[in-house]
């Protein structure tokens, strides 16, 4: 029996315009109207993932930055999993020796020191993810989720990362990166995975994300399961991409997305519909049938 339902955002809940549509909010109230708990698991900062949820009236508790953070409906902070200063720069001059945009995500918003890196970058991600629009479209896209993104995540651009690492009020919970490199993404990746001491992921195309060791989505949605009283048979989790799958393997229904890749497929037992088909919708009222 399904207690509780954890579901990633970005592929997952929201579609392209980074939205959660009618029918998976339907389903949603569905489940937490039988007594189901809901909450979100995402990469994004907490007051990211609220906005679009509270969007749609939609009160759950919120697992952000891959587990670094986790926030009940109320929106307090219940468990956190930081990284710490030394960490911080180890991983800050390897991205920098393999010349990787970077951000680093805090308690107070995402820091970053090349606002032009990181349009390049999402230019470059939108044609890779929009290649059906024609280009000024496409364009129109980008400003629009770029827009979005710093605003939501209070994304502040400064001189120099010492102006984060000096402050002792700052703490720092994920690192996050982008290239257009993959090759690039690919070496950093190994060399800071071989290094065990870090949890590291991708989001989605030309991502890498770095968190502290317990700063993954597996972690925090079983911990805060366990203070429910919920065993890990009985949570039903949703996702698409590598940073779920310490949620996924663990849940007693894991379930891929339409549009995950194919590995991550081949390891759920569940799999259903893609993010622009209302996947997530899907996924519930299917487990909610099987249980009446």
């Amino acid at each position: 029996m399904i207690k509780l339902i954890a579901s990633d955002m970005d592929g997952t809940l929201l579609n392209d315009y980074w939205r959660i549509s009618d029918e998976n909010v339907q389903a949603i109230k569905r489940a937490q109207a039988q007594g189901i708990q809901f909450m979100v698991a995402t990469g994004r900062p907490y007051e990211n993932a609220h906005f679009i949820t509270e969007m749609v009236d939609i009160h759950c508790t919120v697992v952000g930055l891959n587990g670094a953070t986790t926030h009940n409906r109320e929106g307090q902070l219940i468990a956190n999993q930081a990284l710490s200063r030394p960490e911080v720069k180890q991983v800050m001059d390897i991205l920098k020796q393999h010349d990787i945009y970077f951000e680093l995500m805090t308690n107070k918003g995402a820091f970053s020191v090349d606002y032009p890196a990181l349009t390049r970058i999402m230019y470059a991600l939108g044609d890779r993810e929009f290649p059906h629009l024609l280009a000024e479209e496409r364009s129109l896209r980008v400003e629009m989720l770029n827009k979005e993104r710093i605003k939501n995540e209070n994304c502040q651009f400064i001189d120099s990362f010492n102006e984060v690492l000096d402050d002792p009020s700052i703490t720092i919970y994920k690192i996050f990166s982008m290239s257009v490199d993959d090759e690039a993404l690919d070496e950093a990746a190994k060399r800071l995975i071989d290094l065990n001491q870090f949890a590291v992921a991708s989001a989605g195309h030309m991502n890498l994300e770095v968190n502290a060791l317990n700063g993954h989505k597996g972690y925090a949605v079983f911990e805060y399961a366990k203070m429910l009283g919920i065993k890990p048979e009985e949570v039903m989790t949703i996702g698409d991409n590598f940073n779920d799958l310490t949620m996924l393997l663990k849940a007693g229904r894991g379930v891929a997305m339409g549009n995950a890749h194919e590995d991550i497929k081949k390891q759920c037992r569940y799999t259903t519909k893609t993010n622009l088909e209302h996947g997530v919708a899907y996924a519930i009222h299917q487990m909610l049938d099987e249980q009446m």
